[in-house]
């Protein structure tokens, strides 16, 4: 009886919960924090429906405004990142995240990606994840309907002409498949980070007494690569590598 009732008060708290917490109210008085020029207060507030599961690029993209706004751009550049891994494409988040990195102390030069390689990786971000699978799957089912047309037709131009087409269509059904992995893996690998300590020393061995290689500041982008315990290996764009405390920085 006992575990029953129990079993009630649970579910009820969590039905109140969730009735109480209502994000729509929470992103409007974020925004009209943000009119009003209380950016600390919309920031939190913005905040609070991320960490509650409403991520969405243009929460992303507010919050980083409000960081933007408060100088501190470290966070700023970290919220555009993570705004820009949703919307890839937005000509507004690239420019904001341009002008935040511009604050940045460290200057590094970027080793240049083979360019089949930039090339792809550009070609993958057009669309999401769910967008290229949509779009595999389509293919798919079109190639099987040239398929079987192929198969049972007696008409010998109808052979040709869904040959070369359930071929281009099996290839596009394929190419979107990869592209709808590397998508998803790119937002769920979270290997990239932002330096967010005003200053770190990066090691060459991923303890306290390694070799000092490099100063990197806040706002600097890396890529993790290693980890032992505390610490995680990290690539910097062009191409140093070193190890830092993993509470120097935040992934995006």
């Amino acid at each position: 009886m006992f575990k029953k009732f129990l079993f009630i008060f649970i579910a009820a708290c969590s039905f109140g919960t969730a009735f109480a917490f209502k994000p729509d109210s929470l992103v409007e008085a974020g925004n009209k924090h943000y009119v009003s020029n209380d950016f600390m207060k919309a920031a939190q507030n913005w905040q609070t429906v991320i960490d509650s599961g409403y991520a969405a690029p243009e929460l992303y993209y507010n919050l980083g405004n409000s960081y933007y706004k408060m100088n501190n751009y470290a966070r700023a550049i970290l919220n555009y990142e993570r705004a820009l891994l949703l919307a890839p494409n937005n000509k507004d988040i690239k420019f904001n995240l341009k002008l935040a990195n511009a604050h940045v102390v460290d200057k590094i030069d970027n080793i240049p990606d083979f360019f089949l390689k930039r090339w792809i990786h550009n070609l993958t971000k057009i669309f999401t994840s769910n967008n290229w699978a949509i779009i595999s799957i389509a293919a798919f089912m079109l190639f099987l309907v040239l398929f079987i047309m192929y198969l049972f037709s007696s008409k010998l131009w109808i052979k040709q002409f869904t040959f070369y087409f359930f071929i281009i269509s099996f290839i596009i059904s394929v190419t979107a498949f990869i592209f709808s992995s590397r998508r998803k893996k790119m937002i769920v690998e979270r290997n990239s980070a932002i330096i967010m300590a005003p200053s770190v020393t990066v090691k060459s061995s991923p303890n306290e007494y390694g070799t000092n290689l490099f100063v990197l500041h806040e706002g600097t982008k890396v890529v993790t690569v290693d980890s032992v315990g505390v610490w995680n290996e990290i690539k910097i764009s062009n191409g140093n590598k070193g190890w830092v405390k993993n509470s120097t920085f935040e992934r995006i």
